[in-house]
């Protein structure tokens, strides 16, 4: 079968969906996350292998999220060269209708004749299950998350039997060597449970055999314990004795008390020292005194001779400066009549000139004041409006490296939990009405459940069922709740709850800010110094309209001619007033030099009689000689207090006052540390001779002599049983290997199939299927087999596409051709295994289609297949 068009209406989450022109070979379908692949490949399934009359879960699984439609798909394709239009509706009003190659059906007749085609077992009541209903298509069709998993043939095992002895004929074994197999089998499992784990009596032996040999060691511990207390309170005691015997404790009170003494002389020592160093001090500071004293002396006779001589220079140079400023002040006379006169002239030109100027400015601001109004309007309106976008700009502080680092954590966790879905693993349950079934303790409902972790599932009526994942989900749950945390840590950091909000607050504030942008040159252009500015100019063009004089018939050209007198009048005046300013300057030098002449005389008077008078009073209070004599005596005595200084140091050091000091703090230590020494021993002698007398209550000895008997009787048990228990394994393994050998030719052209594929990706390798299940049991690599649920996810996802393509290969070779759909089937695949599973998906597209549904556009680009989006 060869699918062509896909069209679905009122679906789940799809409203409507139509995929077509789909070609033989490889054929991409992308679509974002929650686009709805998965939901086209449960249509698909549920137009094939659905009744259209289906009721209960099923039906409800199949209506939008609170809505109650009409879900109807329509699927084009074709089978054996003839083409064929199947459409079924559901729920509301259902319908089924099947048409081709000179044939229609409808009702009921629909699903009979899909059985016969497609070689299924139609559902009863209730909705399919694609292991006992899909036939090979629950092989073919991978949805997502499922790839690396079990192939789940199911009913379809059938089909693909059939297809095998088409090729090899049928292999069977004979009815004795079944018997012995099955004898063998039984004397196996009466020692060794399905994992090759001892069991019933062969292991009770065992564990008891273990039991005896954990308590022997036990006691033998205990009895080591014992032995090693009373070495250890022999040693505690002995040491008491030496503490007693050589008096460790008053020893050290003696030596303390010693240390003590020694520290106080010191002590004694450093307060002399001390106070020497305090003499020395303050005999320095009384001959910094007479030294001061001294020089004060002499530095007043000379300053007094300095008087003097600047005193008398002083008067001369003023009696001359006197003779001069009478002259000039004889001059400047006559200049100031001249000057006054021109004066008058020029203030009444400056008045006409005045006069005119106010008349025409105030007409200039009349129209200032008009024109900067409506300015000023309009920039208060443009700010007001700015200061709002603004405000909206800075409510947030959001920028785009906080929104890419968000949607970075958001793609991170989107593929840490595909990785963990992936990895996990997915059960349906279908219960029975009147059935429960419980995880971990509590009640799940029918569906299909997702498992990263061990857990127990209890099937009311049945029993418990252990779940254990495999292939590392433990890392891929922890990295999942990492990248969960780092998201929503971030998005609470940045004070949203949801990505979108994010953006949004960040597109308002990036459009607040451009408005205001905006705004902000409209006001400049407006207002270029600023609202304030344009004010002020207002204000002042106000205050020229209302204090500005009117003076009737004031023209520019009346003005000019004004201006022209005003300037002559002010020629003269400058050049009358340039000669008052020449000789008023002169004379006011004159005036100034021979008031500092003046000040400097008497100044220079003052300092003289005062500086005499000072140093008159101070030889009548103190003589110089004596000054002389009171330096030397106090030069002497600081001498003497330097000498006895030093006396005080040496004395000091000699006693060696840190020695003293840390023979002090080592003799209160030794003290201390013995006495907590002989406490501690005392009680730990207490708390041996209590563990002692515990431990001898027991009767070690006893107990051990007779578990070193039920040990030694044990063991001679154990072994007996294990050579039974080998052989037995080794017939069943023998007989079983036999058969394996038998069989092998059944499964060769599974290997025949699948090895030009697997060499695309690992040479030297092949699929080992289990003989009865066709279930993928080992990978053999460079001759080494590993079992297929060791390997990692990746690698368990390439190998089970690749065997999938192989059955297929069988399945059409033996005229049962159906197509392949890989639902988002190679995610954990690395990009250089992804290069070759292209190769490996196109080798097998020669032969096959293939419909491959993703997320991930960019993956497929360069497979060379038309690409298809939702």
């Amino acid at each position: 079968m060869k699918l062509r068009r896909i069209e679905v209406t009122d679906f789940r989450k799809l409203g409507h969906v139509v995929i077509d022109d789909l070609g033989d070979g490889l054929n991409v379908v992308v679509g974002d996350n929650e686009a709805g692949k998965s939901t086209l490949l449960a249509a698909l399934r549920a137009v094939l292998f659905e009744r259209h009359r289906v009721g209960g879960a099923a039906a409800v699984a199949m209506q939008p999220y609170n809505q109650s439609v009409r879900p109807e798909i329509r699927l084009d394709f074709e089978r054996n060269g003839a083409a064929w239009q199947l459409r079924k509706a559901f729920c509301q009003r259902p319908e089924a209708e099947l048409a081709g190659n000179g044939e229609r059906y409808t009702g009921d007749a629909v699903e009979e004749k899909l059985a016969e085609m497609f070689g299924f077992t139609p559902p009863g009541s209730g909705g399919s299950k694609p292991l006992e209903h899909h036939g090979v298509f629950g092989l073919l069709w991978v949805e997502q998350g499922t790839s690396h998993r079990a192939l789940g043939i199911g009913s379809g095992r059938n089909h693909l039997a059939s297809a095998l002895e088409s090729e090899v004929g049928q292999v069977t074994g004979g009815e004795r060597g079944r018997a012995l197999l099955a004898a063998s089998e039984e004397r196996k499992s009466g020692f060794w449970d399905k994992r090759d784990n001892p069991r019933g009596e062969f292991r009770a032996l065992a564990a008891q055999l273990e039991a005896d040999r954990e308590q022997f060691a036990t006691l033998q511990k205990q009895m080591a314990e014992h032995d090693a207390q009373v070495s250890r309170l022999a040693g505690v005691q002995n040491i008491l004795a030496r503490h007693t015997r050589d008096d460790t404790l008053n020893q050290a009170i003696q030596k303390a008390v010693a240390a003590r003494a020694a520290a106080a002389r010191v002590a004694q020592l450093e307060e002399k020292h001390q106070a020497a160093v305090g003499g020395v001090e303050r005999a320095r500071l009384r001959l910094d005194a007479a030294m001061s004293r001294n020089m004060a002396r002499r530095r007043l006779a000379a300053d007094l001779a300095a008087d003097k001589s600047e005193m008398d220079a002083a008067h001369a140079a003023r009696n001359e400066t006197s003779t001069e400023l009478a002259r000039l002040d004889a001059i400047s006379s006559k200049t100031a009549a001249c000057l006054n006169e021109a004066a008058r002239a020029e203030q009444e030109a400056a008045g006409r000139v005045r006069r005119m100027e106010q008349a025409i400015a105030r007409r200039q601001a009349t129209e200032a004041v008009e024109r900067l109004t409506g300015q000023l309007k309009l920039a208060e309106d443009a700010d007001a409006a700015r200061r709002k976008a603004s405000a909206v700009a800075s409510a947030t502080s959001l920028t785009a490296n906080d929104i890419a680092a968000l949607e970075s954590l958001e793609r991170d966790l989107y593929q840490a939990r595909v990785r963990l879905e992936a990895a996990g693993v997915r059960i349906t349950l279908h219960p029975d009405a009147a059935q429960a079934v419980r995880l971990d303790g509590k009640p799940v409902a029918s569906g299909e459940l997702v498992l990263s972790r061990d857990a127990r599932l209890v099937l009311e009526g049945y029993g418990e069922v252990g779940i254990h994942p495999r292939g590392g989900t433990e890392d891929l749950m922890r990295a999942a709740e990492t990248a969960e945390t780092a998201f929503q840590q971030a998005l609470r950091r940045l004070g949203f709850a949801e990505l979108i909000a994010a953006r949004n607050a960040l597109r308002l504030q990036e459009n607040a800010r451009a408005e205001a942008a905006n705004l902000g040159r409209t006001v400049a252009a407006v207002a270029p110094g600023g609202i304030e500015a344009l004010k002020q100019e207002l204000a002042r063009n106000a205050v020229l309209v209302s204090a500005g004089e009117a003076v009737d018939g004031a023209e520019p050209g009346d003005l000019e001619c004004a201006k022209r007198e005003s300037h002559e009048i002010r020629g003269r005046l400058a050049v009358l007033e340039s000669e008052a300013r020449a000789r008023r300057s002169a004379a006011e030098t004159a005036r100034r030099e021979l008031a500092v002449l003046d000040e400097r005389a008497s100044a220079a008077g003052q300092r003289y009689g005062k500086r005499l008078e000072e140093l008159s009073a101070a030889r009548q209070v103190t003589g110089d000689q004596v000054l002389e004599d009171e330096l030397a005596a106090e030069q002497q005595a600081f001498q003497a207090a330097d000498q006895d200084r030093q006396a005080a140091s040496a004395a000091l050091a000699n006693a060696d006052p840190e020695a003293k000091q840390l023979a002090l703090r080592q003799a209160e230590q030794a003290e201390t540390m013995i006495r907590r020494d002989i406490t501690a021993l005392d009680i730990e002698k207490r708390e041996i001779e209590a563990a002692l007398r515990a431990l001898g209550k027991d009767g070690l000895g006893e107990q051990l002599a007779q578990l070193e008997g039920q040990v030694a009787l044990g063991e001679t048990r154990l072994k007996t049983m294990t050579l039974e228990a080998e052989a037995a394994r080794l017939l069943f393994n023998t007989l079983s290997q036999a058969q394996r050998e038998m069989r092998d030719l059944w499964l060769a052209p599974v290997r025949e199939r699948s090895a030009p594929y697997l060499r695309l990706i690992e040479a030297d390798s092949n699929i080992v299927l289990h003989d009865e299940t066709f279930e993928i049991d080992q990978v053999v690599r460079n001759g080494v087999a590993e079992p297929f649920g060791g390997l990692s996810v990746g690698a368990r996802e390439q190998i089970a596409v690749i065997t999938r393509i192989a059955l297929a290969d069988i399945l059409r070779e033996a005229g049962q051709e159906s197509c392949i759909v890989l639902d988002d089937a190679l995610v954990n695949t690395d990009e250089a295994r992804l290069e070759r599973m292209h190769l490996i998906l196109h080798k097998a597209a020669a032969n096959q289609q293939i419909l491959i549904l993703t997320c991930r556009e960019r993956d497929f680009l360069q497979l060379g297949a038309p690409i298809r989006r939702m």
